[in-house]
């Protein structure tokens, strides 16, 4: 079976993004709202490194390329729990950009993967997410509106527009006035919210 296609993404983040929403929802009726509860294992070493666990589900994109204001991040890994521990090994933290800590038993369970392996790790953070999602599904891209809250109650509303095709998400973006905005990652915006820092390890 082949891998997902890598996708051209552009992402805002504010407080007052609804406008956007509206914009949208003018072009393409949205999706029906979705909550999730999601954790996001952030790493000080690396920000193109997109890994949380949703639905029980192991979830990793990886930032491959830049070309301009876009990124574009390809999905390389969505694997239930218990987790084997090769994925572990070969996926999980060369993603994040951190050596695997020792590796104890063939697999483990979502518990025993954050409270053995992630929790203890020095270049690793958790951060807990509640998120209210709207999709637009046009010809061309599928864009986002979302409302983020992590553990702290700190919350940020988000609009994304994505395309396997560049000049698709750059029209798009033009066309809803977002040109002005800033081109910011789930990852790097989370490190903002609570706080984690990137560094380079000699």
């Amino acid at each position: 079976m082949s891998s997902p296609p890598a996708r051209f993404e552009f992402r805002v983040w504010g407080n007052r993004l609804s406008a956007y929403h509206d914009r949208l929802a003018a072009i393409s009726p949205p999706s029906e709202p979705r909550k999730s509860a999601e954790t996001y294992i952030l790493s000080r070493t690396t920000d193109t490194a997109n890994v949380k666990i949703r639905d029980s589900l192991m979830d990793i994109k990886l930032m491959v390329e830049q070309v301009g204001r876009l990124e574009r991040w390809r999905p390389v890994l969505k694997a239930e729990f218990p987790l084997d521990s090769r994925a572990i090994v070969e996926q999980v933290f060369p993603g994040l950009a951190v050596a695997p800590p020792h590796i104890a038993q063939p697999s483990y369970t979502h518990d025993e993967f954050l409270r053995d392996l992630v929790q203890p790790h020095r270049e690793l953070e958790l951060a807990d997410v509640v998120k209210f999602r709207r999709r637009f599904d046009f010809k061309d891209y599928s864009a986002e509106f979302a409302e983020v809250e992590i553990a702290d109650g700190s919350k940020a509303e988000t609009v994304e527009i994505e395309s396997d095709d560049p000049a698709t998400v750059l029209r798009a973006i033009a066309k809803l006035g977002l040109n002005s905005q800033a081109n910011i990652s789930y990852v790097r915006h989370l490190k903002m919210m609570t706080g984690v820092t990137l560094h380079t390890v000699a």
